[in-house]
């Protein structure tokens, strides 16, 4: 590729060397080992389970969630273990971080590959983007990601293939990004898998893009706003990916699931999967003013920082005291959303509704506890409890507004491939009307044709010129018609003169 933006390292395209280090060792761009033609001939050196557990604890994998396990003589394209897939070393330096970001999944899921068939530096892009986009203050979208880069074959003699994105646009019309690796050394022998309780949101097994997955993308007007705010960003220069993707902006952006205005902490993701989270992990991250202290036992807790109250009782609370406390310090860092366009951020999505009962909230919650949550609740402080019901519904209610607010993006999409649809609908049918016009204006002229051609030969056949050109024919068919029966006449009567056999000719 002559991409300035890849710069296709001699290690993914040649497979012809002859040396072999292993080595125990987590980081895999220190390890050279033989190449061959294709995805099929690459054996892991991740040969030890130190080796798989020093790369997950370098690079953030949940140990508690996600379980790794060696490839052993399983190859990168091969069908992965039940519940697992496979996971390149350098793709986790690259900028990939597990839970996968949403980002990260629509962009498999849309071309259907699975993680291992993108190179490295397709990854850096990626997260690249991501972190442009949080700069920029947009929402990551794939249309718009798509509107700047395109998938590529990194090497199409392999029967088994790898990507890379290259940029549609080499001026400033376009992202651009500068400092992308032009040397990884054994990014293809450095895999493992993990396995997980709850399904891959993203393919696991290696396939091929479809053809209309390199459609180009249909942008909203809210996703053309995106673009043009992306490219005021990046000030129409190259961005410089290793700044870029710093340590600070990667945690921040992609190892924090920031989804434009909110940060997803890894027990949203959990939560959205169907598992059921501890309700320590709720509180984690609140002020320690809100789980030191307990309440008094008159069945209030106090915040301290703001000295507000959530009443025990069947007591409602007004919807401005929960707006209040949702939007200053001391809240939960998922209960201040910026909201999205279109959205009141005092709508009910986002704050408790003036009729609401806690007595009838109880009684539904109660439903909704399951056993881990139950022994987690029968030892802990009635303030804790309450304190982390809180902020589950919360984080509950913004998660649904942000899904709410993606789903009318997801919306006005499908309307805008609707309408193109239907203008290519009225294209084809006026296509369709001209073509039946020109087939019936053609069954006109055949016709007319016919007619002519039968007008004609009628007209012919009782001209003179007809009769005249019938006896210049006919007559020396007539004489030899004549000459033979003189001569079958004589054969068989010789005794009659042949003088009087002569045929008059009027």
């Amino acid at each position: 590729s002559s991409d300035p933006d890849y710069l296709v390292a001699t290690s993914d395209l040649d497979d012809d060397a002859a040396t072999a280090v292993h080595q125990s060792h987590a980081d895999a761009a220190a390890v050279a080992l033989p190449k061959r033609p294709d995805a099929e001939g690459f054996v892991s050196f991740l040969r030890s389970p130190d080796d798989v557990d020093a790369v997950c604890k370098k690079y953030g994998v949940p140990e508690d969630h996600y379980t790794a396990r060696l490839a052993g003589d399983l190859r990168a394209c091969s069908p992965p273990p039940p519940g697992c897939v496979c996971v390149y070393a350098h793709a986790l330096e690259a900028g990939m971080r597990v839970p996968l970001h949403p980002f990260f999944c629509e962009a498999l899921a849309h071309f259907g590959v699975a993680p291992t068939q993108l190179a490295p530096n397709a990854w850096r892009i990626m997260a690249g983007f991501l972190v442009l986009c949080r700069s920029a203050g947009v929402p990551p979208s794939l249309a718009v990601f798509r509107r700047f880069f395109v998938l590529s074959v990194l090497n199409h003699r392999h029967t088994k293939r790898w990507y890379y994105f290259q940029t549609r646009f080499r001026d400033s019309s376009g992202l651009r990004f500068a400092g992308l690796p032009d040397s990884i050394n054994g990014w293809k022998r450095g895999f493992f898998f993990l396995s997980s309780p709850t399904p891959w949101p993203c393919p696991v097994e290696w396939g091929e893009p479809s053809k209309s997955s390199f459609v180009d993308p249909v942008l909203t007007n809210e996703e053309k706003k995106s673009v043009a705010k992306l490219l005021r960003a990046s000030g129409g220069a190259a961005v410089d990916i290793r700044t870029c993707l710093s340590d600070s902006n990667i945690a921040a952006t992609v190892a924090g699931r920031w989804m434009g205005g909110r940060e997803m902490r890894s027990h949203d993701s959990t939560m959205s999967l169907g598992m059921d989270p501890p309700a320590r992990d709720m509180t984690d991250s609140m002020p320690a003013e809100k789980t030191a202290a307990p309440a008094a036992r008159t069945g209030q807790v106090k915040r301290e920082a703001h000295g507000d109250t959530l009443p025990l009782s069947g007591k409602k609370r007004r919807r401005e005291e929960v707006t209040a406390t949702d939007g200053h310090d001391g809240a939960a860092p998922v209960s201040n959303p910026r909201a999205p366009p279109g959205f009141d951020p005092r709508s009910p999505h986002s704050a408790v509704p003036d009729t609401l009962d806690w007595k009838a909230v109880q009684k539904i919650l109660e439903g909704l506890v399951t056993p881990s949550r139950e022994r987690h609740f029968a030892a802990s402080k009635p303030s804790d409890l309450l304190a982390s019901s809180y902020v589950a519904v919360l984080q509950a209610a913004n998660y649904a507004t942000f899904s709410t607010s993606y789903a009318l993006e997801l919306d006005e999409k499908v309307l805008a491939c609707e309408r193109d649809n239907l203008a290519l609908w009225e294209q084809v049918e006026k296509e369709k009307a001209a073509r039946q016009a020109a087939e019936a204006e053609l069954e006109k002229v055949k016709a007319e044709l016919e007619s002519a051609e039968a007008t004609a030969v009628q007209q012919f056949l009782g001209s003179e010129e007809y009769t005249r050109r019938l006896a210049e024919h006919a007559l020396p068919a007539y004489l030899r018609g004549a000459e033979e029966m003189r001569r079958v006449v004589l054969r068989h009567y010789p005794h009659v003169d042949a003088g009087k056999l002569e045929l008059p000719l009027d």
